[in-house]
């Protein structure tokens, strides 16, 4: 249970119409509400207020007037006999039709010609000294807990009064301060402010909330800045933390004299977005209010951000969260903690706190809350995927366990085909996160939920290091096993298998297939054409490389004519045939093995000049050293051992040089 008072120092600010809108908006959202009237000198609420008898005209007496029993006769009765009446016997359905919630009401009382004699009867300040009115309320409170509803929503009277202080201290979680932009306003809601601030909370009870609404604004032009040197004002005077100063601007319409529900009749004009965003704010503070917790990290989240703040002393482009004065780090940790322990299991609130925690830079408490069991069995793929995108630009290690968890934890199926998508999305992901993707795919149960041909297109991003190599491997002989896919795709699924296993030393294997296809594939100087596989695989099959292997692809080369290419002024074919530096590394060693050192050398130094430029770039090149796709720096180390190759050292390309470290003993 959430209570919450509507107060106002001066009245004609719209103190209860707000009331009445933003009661009328949480039970449309499935709340059970009550209201209170405790404006008892001015009691404006009845049963009525929210449509409930829509029999009886709107200015029939019963429908303004309340005849139901209330505040002044609980307090009297309580007086009388020092015992606790019954709070539902005080209290009256108010409910509108249709609405998927309820409202509540306990009046101000019996609005009959004896109620100013029973309200005068009652000496407030007597209450608290001789009728130990303090437990009184506390136990009003309390029945009003066990009536189960999920919000009371007081309205009290202005001014500085015994009631005033009872709904704004004693027994109130959150008051709406509501105000004119003037001094007077000014003045007086800072002494209740004050005063609200100093009260010691109840046992049991944390420091009451206060929101601030600058109300009956006029909705006019303001060329002169008026409004915002008040707004400036009323800030600092009242200690308003930065972007928590709400507005509700005058609005034009006869329809105010029939005091309709807004939220409810006119739900898109401009005052009932106002109340609407009131009523979403007073939600974010309710740990009880699943919405609202949901909203409150929204909140935390946009304020960072918008300000760049960080938990502790830690920062961010130089801007501490100590910058605000009125908002504390602790006070945000705290309130996570709380919605931690309210909601274990909640995928959505956990997929929020996660999301919060990691753009607070929170690496431990992202990675704490993502290891915890709870929360990987929460979490849906597709949770886990957003994510690794939130966090990755924040908390690495934080990005890498979610998508670890994706990967590696067992999934309900997805539907349709939602689940490639998210696992092609992961494979990318993890490739901007500069993680081999070898661990996370290899034996995934969500990866194995995919067909062959999704299998196969996933195997051929793995292209990284070995290991991702490896996984290829596995996915594409798993996709060949089975009897999925064309004629044509599984011709590919064969050529991109026999290409990956040269990276990881199934050299056999893989001379045996560009063997088989060698007379079908024609000459190309390619890397990943048949005749240059061929030749790299039989290298590292018979550990010695032969010029007669690579023959095939000299040829074409120095024939490049056949293809309508154009020569160079020096008769050598232009160097657009190449294209791409791993090209210009490839047929180094082509030229090499050929006998034609010059040439070799200085399409070695053509692919090193190329990949220079691509070293302040997130690209990776094609690599005939380790037959995988590596940076601009690695590539560039490759090729300083081709070189040194040149020069006459015994060194063999990575690729055999790994194959022969996993050999068995």
């Amino acid at each position: 249970m959430y209570v919450t008072t509507f107060y106002s120092y001066k009245g004609g600010v719209g103190r209860t119409l707000a009331l009445v809108n933003v009661a009328y908006e949480l039970a449309a959202s499935g709340q059970k509400v009550l209201v209170v009237d405790f404006d008892l000198e001015a009691p404006a609420i009845h049963a009525g207020t929210w449509g409930t008898f829509r029999e009886a005209p709107p200015h029939e007496e019963g429908q303004a007037r309340s005849m139901h029993p209330g505040i002044v006769e609980y307090v009297g009765c309580f007086m009388e006999t020092m015992r606790a009446p019954r709070a539902e016997d005080h209290i009256v359905n108010a409910t509108p039709t249709d609405c998927p919630g309820k409202i509540a009401l306990m009046p101000s009382g019996a609005l009959n010609d004896d109620y100013g004699r029973r309200l005068g009867a009652i000496d407030w300040n007597e209450l608290y000294l001789k009728y130990d009115g303090y437990v009184m309320f506390e136990d009003l409170r309390e029945q009003w807990r066990m009536l189960g509803y999920d919000y009371v929503l007081l309205d009290s009277r202005t001014g500085v009064t015994d009631v005033g202080g009872i709904c704004t201290r004693h027994l109130p979680d959150a008051v709406v301060m509501m105000f004119r932009p003037d001094d007077q306003s000014l003045d007086g809601t800072a002494g209740i402010v004050d005063a609200i601030r100093n009260e010691r909370p109840a046992p049991g009870r944390n420091p009451v909330r206060l929101h601030f609404v600058m109300a009956a604004i006029p909705d006019a032009d303001d060329e002169d800045g008026i409004l915002e040197d008040l707004q400036d004002r009323f800030q600092q005077r009242l200690k308003v933390p930065s972007g928590e100063l709400l507005e509700i601007r005058n609005y034009q319409s006869m329809d105010l004299l029939r005091q309709p529900i807004y939220t409810d009749k006119r739900p898109r004009t401009k005052l009932a977005r106002s109340y609407q965003g009131l009523t979403k704010r007073i939600r974010s503070e309710n740990v009880d209010d699943r919405e609202g917790v949901l909203e409150c990290m929204r909140r935390i989240y946009r304020k960072m951000e918008a300000t760049r703040i960080m938990f502790g002393s830690d920062a961010v482009a130089g801007c501490y969260f100590e910058a605000d004065p009125f908002d504390s780090h602790a006070e945000i940790r705290d309130r996570l903690a709380i919605i931690e322990e309210r909601y274990p299991e909640d995928s959505e609130v956990l997929f929020a706190m996660a999301c919060t925690y990691g753009k607070a830079r929170q690496t431990g408490h992202v990675t704490r809350l993502l290891d915890r069991r709870s929360t990987a069995a929460a979490l849906s793929p597709e949770h886990l995927i957003e994510l690794a995108r939130v966090l990755g630009p924040h908390t690495y290690d934080g990005a890498v366990r979610a998508i670890e968890l994706f990967f590696r934890e067992k999934h309900e199926v997805v539907p349709g085909d939602d689940t490639f998508q998210l696992v092609f999305s992961g494979v990318l992901l993890l490739e901007k996160l500069d993680k081999d993707r070898s661990g996370f795919v290899g034996g995934s149960p969500i990866v194995s939920q995919l067909s062959a041909s999704q299998q196969a297109t996933v195997a051929s991003h793995l292209k990284l290091s070995r290991g991702e190599r490896e996984t290829a491997v596995e996915l594409l002989a798993n996709a060949l096993r089975g009897t999925e896919g064309s004629e044509y795709e599984r011709s590919d699924w064969e050529r991109k298998l026999a290409f990956a296993r040269i990276a990881v030393g199934d050299f056999g294997e893989a001379a045996d297939y560009y063997r088989s296809i060698s007379t079908e594939d024609p000459p190309s100087f390619l890397p990943d054409a048949a005749p240059f596989c061929l030749g790299m695989a039989r290298w590292g099959d018979t550990g010695a490389a032969s010029p007669d292997d690579f023959l095939p692809v000299l040829k074409a080369y120095r024939k490049a004519d056949l293809e309508g290419w154009q020569e160079g002024p020096s008769g050598e074919p232009e160097r657009d045939i190449l294209g791409c530096i791993g090209n210009w590394q490839a047929m180094s060693l082509v030229e090499w093995l050929g006998g034609r050192s010059d040439h070799a050398r200085r399409h070695l130094s053509e692919a090193e000049r190329e990949a220079q430029h691509l070293l302040q770039l997130p690209l990776v090149a094609f690599s005939c050293w380790s037959y995988t796709w590596v940076s601009a720096e690695t590539f560039i180390e490759h090729c300083d051992e081709i070189r040194r190759l040149f020069d006459g050292c015994d060194v063999k390309p990575l690729f055999m040089r790994d194959a022969e470290d996993v050999k068995p003993a």
